[in-house]
């Protein structure tokens, strides 16, 4: 399982409700230059959480069981801003 966490604004203001945020994962060519090894820390499902102690949105993705398959990971805003995350499973 990886734990995606991030934050939301519009302007200033930190924007909580999960309604505003989608996610979209696939699966991609393996192509990337460099790797960074993820560390094993978190458990549970894939739901996307807001967080009021941390101040964070949360998202747990359980990778598939698919050793060597590339993968990303998009968030999207209401307001079309996105950020995407790739990775390369072990």
């Amino acid at each position: 399982t990886v734990p995606l966490k991030f934050e939301v604004f519009a302007g200033s203001t930190e924007l909580t409700d999960t309604a505003i945020v989608s996610t979209m994962v696939k699966q991609v060519t393996c192509n990337a230059t460099t790797e960074d090894t993820i560390e094993v820390l978190a458990t549970g499902g894939t739901s996307l959480r807001y967080d009021p102690v941390s101040g964070q949105f949360i998202f747990n993705w359980q990778t598939p069981k698919l050793p060597g398959k590339c993968y990303s990971v998009t968030l999207t805003t209401q307001d079309g801003s996105s950020i995407t995350a790739f990775f390369k499973l072990k």
